[in-house]
């Protein structure tokens, strides 16, 4: 339990001792971009279903990072960590954890 000293919070050291978990990714060779065979965890219902229709669709998105600023393209693949986004056709390496919501955007905003 971390110690309180005032209005700051004491946190211990990381333990460097545990080796990192990676999970298990099925590459069997029926496998593909768009028969995506993940392992249990590595995305959660909600999301697979979410970007495997965006991708299949090639539905135009808008991302909004952590300090306001947006990207707009098309979402061609995903992982665990990233998303790759097309923007004036060439691809985007954008880390999940950098992207506060997305969206769909919406028929009038995509001229």
């Amino acid at each position: 339990m971390p110690k309180s000293k005032g209005s700051w919070v004491e946190v211990p050291q990381y333990q460097r001792t545990s080796k990192a978990r990676v999970p298990a990714v099925n590459h069997g060779s029926k496998g593909g971009a768009n028969n995506r065979q993940t392992s249990q965890g590595r995305h959660s219902s909600a999301q697979e279903a979410l970007y495997r229709d965006w991708v299949a669709a090639e539905v135009p998105l808008e991302l909004t990072f952590d300090n306001g600023q947006t990207l707009c393209g098309t979402l061609t693949d995903y992982d665990t960590y990233a998303l790759v986004i097309a923007t004036e056709g060439r691809p985007q390496l954008v880390f999940k954890s950098a992207v506060r919501w997305m969206r769909e955007l919406s028929p009038d905003s995509r001229d």
